[in-house]
């Protein structure tokens, strides 16, 4: 059986079957910072993302610098060392470009998918 929880607009009060144990997911500004179950698992998704992302960078930009101090001076390893250092520059651009029109969209829609801490918090309490 479901139990529905009401909440009176006017005086901010919760009634309903089981209302004495309800924990609302609030910050201090009054805003809701739960959000839903599909916003959160986008949040997730989208930070687990850009963690791939930059250590992707970070991997490949070593791995470049690697190749370039050991390519000894022959011109078509240093071009490939240098080909990848850029492609890595590049992958980087594109994770900050695409966070800041997730930022955007989710900004004109209404949705904080860019707060995995929000979403992950109520796993540590």
């Amino acid at each position: 059986m479901k139990t529905f929880l009401a909440q009176n607009p006017l005086e901010g009060t919760i009634t309903g079957p089981g209302a004495e144990n309800f924990q609302p997911n609030f910050d201090a500004s009054g805003a809701n910072v739960g959000g839903q179950p599909i916003e959160q698992f986008l949040s997730v998704l989208l930070g687990f993302f850009t963690i791939v992302g930059g250590l992707m960078f970070l991997m490949y930009f070593v791995f470049g610098g690697l190749a370039w101090l050991s390519a000894g001076g022959e011109k078509g390893k240093v071009e490939a060392a240098r080909t990848q250092l850029t492609n890595a520059a590049i992958g980087l651009i594109i994770v900050i470009v695409s966070q800041a029109i997730i930022g955007i969209v989710g900004g004109v829609l209404g949705l904080s998918i860019l707060n995995p801490a929000t979403a992950l918090g109520g796993l540590f309490k």
